[in-house]
């Protein structure tokens, strides 16, 4: 009788376990569903795309090299087609095999040594596109372009601050939609923050504002986007500094709250770290919430899984030591929004109020349990460009 209440208790202990790692599921075939919904109603709307494509290094799974992966990062580019297309982490010739292997009318932009001729760059640095913008030339004409550190000397080359672990950029481009009624242009700025500092995240974030801002007073009537990899959640500081008094609107949050004229999905993270799908389910949210929380107060935490048991011990310290800086609140309400992105679309109507973005469409996309893409899953977005505010805001 012992034994087979021992069985019993064990096969309930197992499912007590496996099911938080099992649901919600979403599949491939859900993923699916949402091109196929995308396609329906893409004509006529500007997409875009942020996507971390992970650098080109040593992976411990072979599959994972980027040798592998940029075939299936040029199908998932094919399928979705961006006119505009955020990337982060690229090496220069990680960019340029990419771009290879897409249709000639992408184009690309990133920072440039002499002079700015889209289709003959001289690039001195393996580092010229860590966050480059691809874009489409059939819909989108370049008109400026720029390219600045996120320090306090934005000019020097490779310069960083307030303990940034290494240096993080700010990409800018000016476009004009063609082959529209009325000259409609484009500002679209694409970074990625730090990911071991919080005060370098924070002030890397202000420095942004404030380049935006002057982006806006001299291009009044440009509508705006800012992609990227943020290495931060929605409601942290990094987060409320560029949507504070809505500066910027975070397209995801504007979809959810217009459901009915805007399409999206549920899936709750954008870094998988290898695990695929696996990180929508509830038991890697809730591993999620205790570690961003605790990133969020500065703890470093690791974006690889550790190899060895000195790492594990090392990052058990690192959260002893933060333990008394948790609040219990945000814990509670990073959890409760199930929404762990640390890649965001945000956007602005023009300043002078002429041009308006209504958010049409939002997912996390190229959902996949093996053969990735990357350690990130790419965030798509679709945009009606309306030529006079509604009485509605978005």
């Amino acid at each position: 009788m012992r034994y087979k209440l021992f069985i019993l208790f064990s096969i309930l202990i197992a499912v007590f376990i496996a099911v938080p790692f099992t649901y919600p599921r979403y599949t491939e075939e859900d993923d699916v569903h949402m091109l196929e919904k995308y396609l329906s109603i893409k004509q006529n709307l500007l997409s875009v795309m942020t996507f971390n494509i992970r650098f080109d290094g040593i992976e411990h799974d072979p599959n994972n090299h980027f040798t592998k992966r940029v075939y299936r990062l040029t199908e998932t580019i094919g399928k979705w087609q961006p006119a505009i297309l955020g990337v982060q982490e690229p090496f220069t010739d990680q960019l340029l095999h990419l771009q290879s292997h897409l249709p000639n009318y992408y184009q690309h932009v990133g920072y440039q040594h002499h002079g700015t001729d889209k289709n003959h760059p001289s690039t001195s640095s393996q580092h010229d596109f860590k966050v480059a913008i691809l874009y489409n030339d059939q819909q989108l004409k370049l008109l400026e372009q720029d390219y600045l550190w996120l320090s306090k000397t934005p000019r020097t080359v490779g310069s960083k601050d307030w303990n940034s672990g290494g240096a993080r950029t700010l990409n800018i481009a000016r476009f004009e939609l063609i082959n529209t009624d009325d000259s409609t242009e484009i500002l679209v700025f694409n970074t990625h923050l730090d990911v071991q500092s919080e005060q370098a995240r924070q002030e890397q974030a202000k420095l942004i504002r404030s380049i935006i801002s002057q982006w806006q007073q001299k291009y009044p009537t440009a509508i705006l986007l800012l992609l990227g990899d943020f290495n931060a959640m929605p409601n942290q500081t990094a987060y409320q500094i560029l949507t504070f008094s809505d500066f910027l609107y975070d397209t995801w949050i504007v979809c959810k709250s217009h459901r009915t004229i805007c399409l999206s999905n549920s899936f709750s993270s954008t870094f998988h770290g290898w695990f695929g799908s696996l990180v929508n389910t509830y038991g890697i949210q809730i591993l999620q919430t205790i570690l961003f929380t605790f990133h969020g107060t500065g703890v470093k935490i690791p974006y690889n899984i550790p190899t060895n048991y000195s790492a594990y011990i090392d990052i058990v310290k690192q959260l002893l030591k933060f333990c008394r800086l948790l609040n219990l609140s945000d814990m509670i309400s990073l959890w409760s929004s199930h929404r762990f992105h640390v890649d965001w679309i945000l956007y602005q109507n023009s300043k002078d109020r002429s041009k308006d973005l209504q958010p049409q469409f939002i997912s996390v996309v190229d959902i996949r349990s093996r053969n990735y893409s990357s350690d990130h899953f790419p965030v798509i977005a679709l945009f009606k460009i309306n030529t006079q505010l509604d009485t509605q805001v978005f």
